[in-house]
């Protein structure tokens, strides 16, 4: 969610002219899908068969 994950968001945020909080405007919206994938959605797929 920010660009000091990676060295390619480093070298994309200076020339596209982006603010380091405009990492969060996508990377908090997209880090809940995914929790919300990861844990409603994938049991339903592959149940636990215990």
């Amino acid at each position: 969610m920010t660009p000091i994950a990676t060295a390619t968001n480093m070298m994309v945020m200076g020339p596209a002219g982006y603010q380091f909080g405009d990492y969060w405007k996508l990377g908090l919206p997209l880090m809940l899908w995914y929790l919300f994938v990861t844990v409603v959605i994938v049991p339903l797929i592959w149940p636990l068969s215990i």
